[in-house]
């Protein structure tokens, strides 16, 4: 336990050092600014910036905590709270070095705008971050580091202590509203129905993300308009009044990185997994587990709903029947 408290303390600390200190170089200026003009980076200079280093430690440290099995509330809650700080509060603090931790590209920008602008360095960067920490864990970007998914399971927790009554929807239902809504992207960008004009006169295809986009609420900017307004604050204030009642509504209904992140995820190196030894088909995850997937895990199916490592289910079980791990961990 102390191990742990002193790890957290440790990114903490970590952050506080990369955002303060003079010695620190400049990270790379908003994804958007460079897109085409001005220095290049590379995929490497991208990489390697405070912002997405900062990422791969949050990610690293939740999956120490889940697979020593130690991530109690309140680690878990220190995580969800320093990503949606750093990674959704903080571009708000004035200064080119606070905006280089923003969501830009956010993660439904870099896996839609490379059918409208190509596949641009800062799109290349973010996905191949969020393919990887969810190849490696059990979504552990969309689970830790995101923060619109991070608010999200805060506002569930919260729903949880104020033992308000979740809503269970039906998973093939949120899959198919969230395909559904990559078909009209596509669709819509393939015909150019809705476009924009830029300063030097090329038309340029409207992505409908841009009017879903719950990320743009973390941006605390007044918009020329009442109809830019509602379409820059309405989705995240939806997304967290419809949190309360259901489990992480903009992940499984909206996100389209999500649909690529549920095909990944069922490679994952790490996930939730049964010792059928143990289950004595009580249930208790089943209704205890804010997620839709458990019925699946128990079923050891191969192709299973979102997971999200709320690990509910792993501290709820009596008979410790669920952990993280692999599968040949079941056979030691």
């Amino acid at each position: 336990m102390r191990f742990m408290r002193k790890l957290l303390f440790v990114i903490t600390l970590f952050s506080g050092q990369i955002l303060f200190s003079q010695t620190v170089e400049k990270g790379v200026k908003h994804a958007g600014q460079h897109m085409g003009r001005g220095h290049r980076f590379t995929f490497l200079e991208f990489l390697l910036s405070p912002k997405f280093i900062l990422m791969l430690i949050i990610a690293a440290v939740a999956l120490i905590l889940l697979l020593t099995k130690k991530m109690k509330k309140s680690f878990k809650i220190s995580l969800l709270l320093i990503s949606t700080f750093l990674f959704g509060l903080l571009q708000n603090i004035p200064g080119d070095f606070f905006s280089n931790f923003a969501m830009h590209p956010s993660p439904m920008c870099a896996s839609t705008k490379p059918l409208l602008y190509g596949l641009r360095i800062p799109f290349m960067v973010t996905l191949f971050v969020i393919f990887l920490l969810t190849l490696i864990g059990p979504k552990l970007f969309c689970s830790y580091v995101c923060p619109i998914g991070a608010v999200q399971e805060l506002v569930t927790m919260l729903g949880d202590k104020l033992k308000i009554k979740r809503y269970k929807f039906s998973f093939r239902l949120a899959y198919g509203i969230r395909m559904g809504l990559l078909i009209l992207f596509l669709c819509i960008s393939a015909t150019a129905i809705i476009y924009v004009i830029t300063p030097n006169g090329r038309m340029i295809p409207k992505s409908i993300y841009d009017y879903l986009n719950a990320f743009h609420g973390f941006e605390f900017e007044i918009q020329e308009g009442l109809i830019e307004n509602i379409f820059h604050y309405l989705p995240f204030i939806l997304t967290l009044i419809l949190a309360i009642k259901i489990y992480r509504p903009f992940c499984h209904f909206v996100c389209p990185v999500g649909i690529y992140a549920h095909c990944l995820e069922q490679m994952s190196l790490f996930r939730v997994t049964l010792k059928k030894n143990s289950c004595t088909d009580c249930n208790i995850c089943i209704e205890k587990s804010p997620c839709t997937a458990m019925t699946d895990i128990l079923k050891d199916s191969n192709l299973r709903p979102d997971c999200y490592a709320c690990n509910v289910c792993v501290e709820s079980c009596p008979e410790k029947a669920l952990i993280i791990g692999t599968r040949t961990t079941l056979q030691k």
